[in-house]
């Protein structure tokens, strides 16, 4: 190992706040990680209260759908019943990691309002059949991306991700706002905003002044609060409830099987796929965003688990498509929901996939939730975004802010906000782009992944050195180094700190996997891009599904005790050569990215 270093002061300086910033982004508000138990009653009401809201909005899409469409109002139960049930099996799977399949965090399925204008018009074109076409071909092209989600690292990165659910939050907390408003359903204004401002008042004052016990029961006790107010006013609707049926099948609306290949197809599969694409940007974001708050500790971002999230997302596409149901996505309150209660057990995930499973035979139950006053779940989902909203400022924060990102993620959002609200030229922009520019999140959300393509095509072309992973290597490596960073113009105490930095990032990489010291069977990628104060390396490794992180196995190491351990060697002395170090896991692959600047 080469020991020579430079400014070692400074460093360790710098590494000493990195540990003290960690510290101050624990998550004291989890009180259940992912893989730690929680009481089945406790399980089953947060499961609960994660699907509600999502059962209202799939009640009011089918209905929608169907209506516009012009197909038989028996369709639209059916279509419901399809629905939930595939959601419901798909939320059960998210919890578990089969193979490349499975996230290992409780991550709902769902059905979104994205995919409105898209099956609307597959089913005024074709029926069913038509839009289960639409679908399979769909889920193909979306699993074929998630496999290649490797090539848009410089893309999907927590800029944009955060960003974009900053979008997200703001497009639709306007939305939220005006029904709060508009959500007297048939009675008085103020009768709406006394159920709303309940809601909100309760839920607000149980986040600030309540122990993490009770605020993780936070959102049940504002829900109700809300609803007791909403009886006397006759905002919720008892008498749906009781008309309601307390077990049926909706054997009548089931359409029959078929596919449809036609002109229509290929008209209309364009459109799928692009929205199939963007919901699924959004839900690569919150997939992101969980990661980060389900654990006391946040631990660096596993892209295996974006990729088994999507895997099972375009299995239960396939499987609507075959029981003529609605598409569906990964939503993005998941990350909210955790950020308000505190819970991120798997097993909430597996009783809500149960009670979506269960919720398709009872009309009764649906007609229950249901029937719970839009300013309630308006007043709700205020603080879920609110919360949403942070976090997305915490993942921009994360991924780095220098002049270029920071104007770009400032630009990117206020062009959202302002073409959702029309205050953007609209008088100018009409016909097709007018159903383009209208949602903020979309416009946002490209001209962020524009501004930032724009800005890797514009960096000095990266120099890359392709060997064998295996430490016969290294001479080829620290030859590489040097030549860039002489071309740089560094000084040689410089120079020896990226030479450094390469060891001990190719060291750090076969430690994860002792047996590659010699084996040699797997090929390393090193690519460049400097300047005269900092250079970027980036490893491209083909990957064996190792389970540990770098970045992980770095924080942990100020942690814990000085170890005498030759394999933990190379990541502290990485840990000190390097002003930062991200690994990004992936199947099959793995990047490791890692910054060092010049000897001061």
């Amino acid at each position: 190992m080469a020991l020579e270093i430079g400014g070692r002061p400074a460093l360790a300086h710098r590494y000493g706040r990195d540990r003290a910033l960690a510290a101050e982004q624990t998550n004291d508000y989890v009180l259940y990680e992912p893989d730690e138990p929680i009481r089945p009653l406790a399980a089953l009401g947060h499961g609960l209260l994660s699907i509600a809201g999502r059962v209202v909005a799939l009640a009011a899409i089918t209905a929608i759908v169907v209506e516009a469409s012009g197909q038989p109002r028996e369709y639209t139960a059916w279509m419901f019943s399809a629905s939930a049930v595939v959601c419901g099996l798909g939320t059960i799977a998210q919890v578990f990691q089969f193979g490349r399949f499975g996230s290992g965090y409780a991550i709902g399925v769902v059905s979104t309002s994205a995919f409105i204008a898209v099956v609307i018009s597959a089913l005024t074109e074709g029926g069913p059949a038509l839009l289960a076409s639409t679908m399979v071909v769909s889920s193909v092209l979306l699993f074929v991306f998630i496999q290649r989600l490797s090539l848009l690292r410089r893309i999907i990165t927590p800029t944009v991700t955060g960003t974009v659910l900053m979008l997200l939050a703001a497009t639709v907390m306007s939305v939220l706002l005006n029904r709060v408003s508009d959500a007297s359903g048939g009675g008085s204004e103020t009768a709406a905003l006394a159920v709303a401002g309940t809601t909100l008042g309760v839920m607000m004052g149980l986040r600030l002044f309540a122990p993490p016990v009770v605020q993780q029961w936070t959102p049940f006790i504002g829900i109700f609060a809300g609803c007791v107010v909403a009886v006397p006013v006759g905002l919720y609707d008892a008498a749906s409830v009781g008309e309601a049926a307390w077990i049926g099948i909706p054997l009548d609306g089931w359409p029959g099987f078929g596919f449809d290949f036609g002109v229509e197809f290929w008209t209309l599969l364009p459109g799928f796929a692009i929205v199939y694409l963007a919901a699924a940007i959004y839900g690569i974001s919150d997939t992101i965003s969980i990661q980060q708050v389900s654990w006391r500790s946040p631990r660096a971002t596993d892209f295996r688990v974006v990729q088994g999230a999507f895997n099972v997302m375009a299995v239960t596409n396939v499987l609507a498509a075959f029981a003529a149901g609605l598409p569906n996505t990964v939503p993005t309150a998941n990350s909210s929901r955790v950020l308000l209660t505190g819970v991120a057990a798997r097993s909430v995930g597996v009783y809500a996939g149960g009670v979506l499973l269960v919720l398709a035979v009872l009309p009764k139950a649906i007609a229950l939730l249901t029937a719970i006053p839009t300013a309630v779940f308006a007043a709700y989902a205020i603080v879920m975004l609110a919360l949403l909203f942070v976090q997305g400022m915490r993942l921009v924060i994360q991924g780095g802010l220098d002049p270029r990102t920071s104007t770009v993620v400032g630009v990117s959002f206020w062009l959202g906000v302002g073409f959702q609200n029309d205050l953007i030229f609209p008088d100018l922009i009409t016909g097709p782009w007018e159903i383009l520019f209208s949602n903020g999140l979309t416009t946002g959300c490209v001209a962020m992944i524009l501004f930032t393509v724009l800005i890797n095509l514009t960096q000095p072309r990266a120099r890359r050195l392709s060997v064998n992973l295996d430490i016969l290597s290294l001479p080829k490596v620290d030859e590489y180094l040097r030549g860039i960073a002489e071309k740089a113009g560094w000084d040689e105490p410089s120079i020896d700190r990226l030479r450094s930095a390469g060891e001990e990032t190719l060291a750090s990489l076969l430690t994860l996997e002792p047996d590659q010291l010699t084996r040699g069977d797997r090929n390393l990628i090193i690519s460049t891009r400097s300047d005269s104060a900092k250079i970027e390396l980036e490893f491209v490794a083909t990957s064996e599904e190792q389970d540990e992180n770098l970045e992980d196995r770095l924080a942990y190491l100020g942690d814990t005790p000085q170890s005498q351990d030759d394999h933990e060697l190379s990541f502290r002395l990485l840990r000190h050569y390097a002003s930062s170090v991200q690994h990004r896991k992936y199947h099959e692959i793995d990047v490791v990215t890692v910054e060092v600047e010049a000897a001061r």
